[in-house]
């Protein structure tokens, strides 16, 4: 073997262990950026689930809160008048007193 296929030779060696440490770091990477993806993915699941849940416990709450408070009703006014007053006096005070809605 002559000096310059020596030198060939080395520079291929040196050509092939570089690329094979260039490769183990490139797979080491890649298992690191899989585990850092699974675990992200695992983070944002259980935010999902906890945003979820908050929804839900809120929904629930309103809806109780709507349970609780008084349905809407008709106000009744209650009036105490002299006797001896006219129908159409009683009438008029009567409607004196009406919302206008």
């Amino acid at each position: 073997m002559s000096s310059e296929e020596k030198g060939r030779a080395s520079y291929l060696d040196l050509l092939i262990n570089t690329l094979m440490e260039h490769e183990k770091n490139l797979n080491a990477i890649v298992e690191k950026l899989e585990k850092v993806s699974k675990d992200l993915r695992e983070v944002v699941e259980r935010l999902e689930v906890k945003t979820h849940e908050t929804s839900m416990k809120e929904s629930i709450i309103e809806e109780r809160k709507k349970k609780h408070e008084p349905p809407e009703r008709d106000t009744l006014t209650y009036i105490k008048l002299k006797l001896g007053r006219s129908a159409e006096d009683i009438i008029k005070i009567i409607e004196s007193l009406k919302k206008e809605e």
